[in-house]
């Protein structure tokens, strides 16, 4: 899996890669839409109307081992610094492509992982979704 964000006027950063030692999981990814909700007069069932705004949450994990603790602090930085960035993502898995345009970071996380070396360091990124295509 292949998990590239770029951000409006940016270069694209990839974020996760299994193809070169990133362990990438994704962890959530779904919307849902605004819905009214009416109730008839003399009905015995509410009508529904889809008023749009879909939107929902990309969460995945992205791991790797770098080449000392350090170097983890740095890279972290870098992630935290895509915090409100808008922008493109494009998820490639296998020869399928999902392309979510108009996305915004809007959470980074350092999750340490115990089991491994100091070197070790996973990122988990949330990003606001809307389109999917």
């Amino acid at each position: 899996m292949l998990i590239q964000f770029t951000p409006s006027g940016g270069s694209a950063a990839t974020l996760g890669d299994d193809a070169n030692k990133y362990q990438v999981v994704i962890e959530q990814l779904g919307g849902s839409s605004v819905v009214q909700n009416e109730p008839l007069y003399g009905a015995n069932n509410p009508v529904l109307f889809a008023r749009g705004n879909v939107g929902g949450e990309l969460v995945f994990t992205s791991a790797k081992t770098y080449a000392d603790y350090k170097t983890t602090f740095t890279q972290f930085k870098t992630e935290y610094g895509r915090l409100n960035q808008k922008g493109s993502l494009v998820i490639t898995e296998d020869t399928v492509t999902v392309t979510l345009a108009n996305v915004i970071c809007k959470g980074v996380q350092r999750i340490w992982d115990a089991q491994r070396t100091g070197a070790h360091m996973g990122i988990r990124y949330t990003f606001a979704i809307t389109t999917i295509a």
